[in-house]
């Protein structure tokens, strides 16, 4: 690997973040960059990783390649490849001596523009906040989505001149607030475990978990920010979950390209179940039979308070296009051998995912597929996703903990 490539890389990143020296980066910034990289590769570094190779975390080997691609993604590369074909570092002998006989006559007028940039960039520097000072809290208003949320802050005698709520890792959901006042709200338009973050001066101060849970098992289509919700009369739940037939055909057109995602969600306050030791059982189909969601997706995701358990099906011919998440560590299925989550998707599949000793083990119909080892620990498990390229149908859903059963649902007399 090209180091120099490497630190080019690293450099672009940061000049296209516009953050802070990353010798001030605090483990919430590889945070908010994971989340940032997400968002705009779909592949999901781990905060460990980012650390590793930003230097920050002694490790022997060098980064993957899977790693180099999306770091060279996310400053507009197609992959690792075309950064290295793109740029050349080694100048020419010509070009060496050409450089040298500049420098020359310039090399005092430089030296003077660089203090001068150096002083400049001192007097810039955010001024230092003493956190010690600062208040975050955070609390939901209902049950169930939509939800807004009452944020309360107090910065103490802390001078701020700007001060904004990022409410998740996605910056976009970042709005302003009045340093000099106590309160202010945020809508949530889907469940999930949240790290609310409070900035202060472009600073990040702090950070507030946020759960924001389903009242029972709730369904959206994607729509845009803001989701379609589907109410009790749009679902069937005798026995299974699905879309009633009529909704089915209301809310999906033939005409586009690609079709929207079924999900259903399931978030709550369970039995403490750490995400390194847990198992998740469920059986699903997809129902979808028209040729803009031919591939016939199902993502299947369990959620930790800090990441994500994620596992993909389609059809076989699919597999390619398919991201594998385990315990936050993304998997291509463009650098990977993801055939064995190839299913005849609109037959019913039974799943089971075996998390333990740091490695997770995928069983599809009762036969072994995968083990992926992995390192970050997503804190306790605090819900669950099923997305369905179209529609789908879902069976029963299990999360057991030593061999005890903590949340078990066959849609059997219950409702939304």
């Amino acid at each position: 690997m090209n180091r120099e490539l490497l630190k080019y890389c690293l450099q672009k990143i940061e000049e296209k973040l516009g953050w802070v020296s990353n010798d001030l980066w605090q483990n919430q910034d590889f945070d908010l960059l994971s989340n940032q990289i997400f968002e705009e590769t779909g592949v999901k570094l781990s905060i460990t990783t980012l650390k590793r190779v930003w230097g920050k975390v002694n490790y022997a080997s060098e980064p993957s390649i899977s790693t180099l691609n999306t770091l060279a993604k996310f400053i507009g590369y197609e992959n690792w490849s075309a950064l290295k074909n793109g740029h050349q570092f080694t100048p020419s002998p010509k070009k060496r001596q050409k450089m040298r006989l500049r420098l020359k006559p310039i090399a005092l007028f430089g030296a003077l523009v660089l203090v001068t940039i150096v002083v400049v960039g001192i007097s810039q520097r955010p001024k230092k906040l003493d956190l010690s000072q600062v208040a975050f809290g955070a609390e939901p208003v209902t049950l169930g989505l939509p939800n807004s949320v009452v944020f309360t802050y107090d910065f103490g005698d802390n001078q701020v001149e700007t001060a904004s709520i990022q409410q998740s890792w996605n910056a976009k959901l970042t709005f302003d607030i009045d340093p000099d006042k106590e309160a202010a709200t945020g809508i949530y338009y889907y469940p999930g475990y949240f790290k609310a973050k409070l900035l202060a001066n472009n600073q990040i101060l702090k950070e507030q978990d946020l759960h924001i849970r389903t009242d029972g098992w709730m369904a959206t289509i994607n729509h845009a920010d803001k989701p379609r919700y589907l109410y009790d009369h749009e679902l069937e739940m005798d026995e299974t979950i699905r879309l009633k037939d009529h909704v089915l055909e209301e809310i999906h057109n033939d005409d586009l390209e690609s079709v929207d995602l079924l999900t259903f969600h399931f978030f709550d306050d369970f039995e403490a179940t750490p995400s390194s030791e847990f198992v998740f059982e469920t059986r699903f189909r997809n129902t979808y039979q028209k040729s803009n969601g031919i591939c016939q997706r199902i993502q299947v995701l369990v959620h930790g308070q800090d990441g994500v358990f994620l596992t993909p099906f389609s059809i076989p011919g699919c597999t390619s296009d398919l991201y594998l998440i385990t315990s936050g560590e993304s998997h291509s299925g463009k650098e990977n051998d993801l055939s064995s989550f190839g299913i005849e998707a609109s037959k019913w599949t039974d799943f089971r995912l075996e998390v333990s000793n740091g490695k997770a083990k995928y069983f599809i119909n009762e036969e072994q597929t995968l083990t992926k080892a992995f390192e970050t620990d997503l804190g306790d498990i605090v819900g669950f996703k099923f997305r369905f390229e179209g529609a789908g149908e879902l069976d029963f859903a299990r999360l057991s903990n030593r061999g005890q059963t903590v949340f078990y649902e066959d849609f059997r007399d219950s409702g939304l």
